[in-house]
């Protein structure tokens, strides 16, 4: 399976480029009970994506889907343009998707450095000491406590050694499952200057979040290509900038298309 590229060059014949990832008719289900009914959207190279909604909107079997820990019952998944519906999650990790999970994805019992140099491989040829300077370089308040066990790093340190892990694997897209999850307002639009910012590297950013105004918010602000689909019982309700998705906001979440 082909690498997705997370910055492309445009094509010289002047052919639109296909989105770096796009979901098509994705349906899904837990045994007998289907819980995605024809999810599409799609996410272009070097932008953000929010996905917003209720609990039980769906939002997290999208991230589970797109990173292959489930497969969908009907539908397609194209990455970079090449179908890669019913991949492994290993080959789409190959492929170029990393997963943060809800819940910071650490191992708290080692200390930060040696929480990057878990995920220390890239196919690029940089040592693993390389790809963890790079990582410090992004996240300075991480070198100044790579030694610290990750356990008793605050809950906003502790989401950037999420963020952080991932960016060590140079991935072309980035899916954050809950990243405001217990933190405080001042941290989370800490963490979203961080994920603005990643996006002007060239990676691609896909973050669920049920708060969806105050998200709205920061994603507009701190991203310049930044979109939203707002999701409720299994589908996609409503879908464009975020400007417009906040305006609407209220009778999306209640149901209305």
């Amino acid at each position: 399976m082909p690498r997705a590229k997370a910055q492309r060059t445009p094509k010289d014949n002047g052919a639109a480029e296909a989105p770096l990832l796009e979901l098509r008719g994705i349906r899904a289900a837990y045994e007998s009970v289907e819980v995605l009914h024809g999810i599409d959207f799609s996410v272009e190279a070097g932008s953000l994506l929010a996905i917003l909604g209720p609990n039980g909107a769906g939002k997290s079997t999208t991230l589970r889907v797109i990173a292959g820990l489930m497969q969908p019952k009907s539908g397609q998944l194209l990455l970079d343009g090449h179908d890669v519906t019913g991949a492994s999650a290993d080959q789409l990790a190959r492929a170029g998707i990393c997963l943060i999970p809800e819940g910071r994805g650490i191992f708290p019992n080692l200390t930060v450095r040696e929480n990057m140099l878990m995920d220390a491989y890239s196919g690029d040829g940089r040592s693993p000491s390389d790809l963890e300077e790079a990582a410090y370089t992004q996240f300075p308040r991480l070198g100044e406590r790579r030694d610290q066990v990750a356990g008793t790093l605050s809950g906003g340190e502790q989401q950037m050694l999420s963020l952080s892990r991932a960016f060590s694997t140079d991935p072309a897209i980035i899916l954050l499952d809950e990243l405001s999850m217990g933190l405080a307002p001042v941290i989370v639009e800490e963490l979203f200057q961080v994920v603005g910012h990643l996006t002007t590297t060239g990676v691609t950013i896909v973050v669920v979040e049920q708060f969806a105004g105050a998200v709205l918010d920061l994603a507009d602000r701190v991203a310049s290509n930044c979109s939203a689909v707002v999701m409720a019982q299994g589908s996609v309700r409503l879908r464009g900038a975020p400007r417009k998705i906040k305006r609407e906001l209220a009778t999306a979440y209640l149901g209305g298309t």
